[in-house]
């Protein structure tokens, strides 16, 4: 492996965080990162399985960092389920999310889509189906939220799961508008690894069983490339290329490709970054967003563009 290329940190954390746990991580389609803190004991998990509520409620504090700028600094109050992840609607909502659901009954189910105005208020919830892996929300309030298996095929009670297509597009209200369909010969999605909602008018998945990368555009399947990586859970892409994340074996380790119009890729460079001390990066958290990668570790946030590495590889 070649010596692992430095990167400078686009936001410390440190300086805004002096209590709590991170519990959520993403970004948004303006770029804007979203840091969710637990302020309270964490009550996650009981005896090995996941918990979507605590036994007390939890408070949570929301950040928002435009670069290096805090530009939203808001506190949650008595929120009654553990939160996963986050998105801003464009009506200058807060979504947060749960990943797991109970279904119970017809008229008795967990609406793990948790919306809150700016400053904390709870507004209303939706369904958003139990087992979701990532959750993405376009500049004009689409919901897009992939499934890993259980979301799929059921769990928590589910026996017609909400996300058993493994990717499903919302609008803000909780109305399903999109349900993923594989067509060009693709399986189905058993397990959604990884999403990326690149533009209000493209979304690209990398999923389980064989690992296809599929570009969709206008929620119609553009173009697939059968991928030489197995068990990514994040890629960027632009043009051309993308950059996915590790694999199996070498979770740290990025893989830069060159998609071919006959639906095959060249691998081109495999990588590594480092910090400012020279040592290789751990990622705790990974979003890939559009054209870059936004990498999570030691309350560091890394952003890797890929016309920038292509640039510094001067390929």
């Amino acid at each position: 492996m070649q010596k692992a290329l430095p990167l400078l940190p686009i936001v410390n954390l440190s300086s805004a965080i002096s209590s709590g746990e991170i519990v959520a991580f993403n970004v948004c389609s303006d770029e804007v990162i979203y840091i969710v803190l637990a302020l309270k004991p964490l009550d996650y998990r009981t005896e090995g399985f996941a918990k979507t509520t605590p036994d007390t409620s939890q408070s949570y504090r929301i950040l928002g960092f435009q670069e290096d700028r805090l530009i939203l600094d808001t506190n949650i109050a008595e929120e009654k389920f553990n939160i996963h992840d986050i998105q801003p609607l464009p009506t200058k909502e807060l979504l947060l999310v749960c990943a797991r659901s109970h279904y119970k009954s017809l008229n008795d189910f967990e609406k793990n889509g948790r919306i809150y105005s700016s400053d904390g208020e709870f507004s209303r919830e939706i369904l958003l189906g139990d087992g979701i892996q990532s959750v993405q929300v376009t500049s004009d309030g689409i919901i897009w939220t992939s499934f890993f298996d259980e979301g799929v095929f059921g769990n928590f009670g589910w026996k017609e799961p909400v996300g058993s297509s493994g990717l499903v597009a919302w609008d803000s209200l909780g109305n399903k508008i999109y349900d993923f369909q594989p067509t060009y010969g693709l399986g189905t999605i058993c397990d959604c690894y990884a999403l990326n909602v690149a533009s209000d008018k493209d979304v690209w998945l990398y999923y389980y069983t064989e690992f296809p990368l599929v570009h969709l555009h206008h929620q119609k399947i553009q173009s697939v490339w059968s991928m030489p990586i197995s068990g990514s859970d994040s890629f960027a892409v632009s043009g051309n290329r993308v950059l996915f994340r590790g694999g199996y074996d070498e979770q740290d380790t990025y893989h830069l490709f060159s998609l071919k119009n006959n639906g095959k890729v060249n691998l081109l460079k495999k990588l590594q970054f480092a910090d400012q001390a020279g040592q290789k990066i751990i990622a705790e958290r990974v979003v890939g967003r559009g054209s870059s990668l936004y990498i999570l570790s030691n309350r560091l946030v890394y952003r890797i563009n890929v016309p920038m590495i292509e640039s510094s590889l001067s390929l």
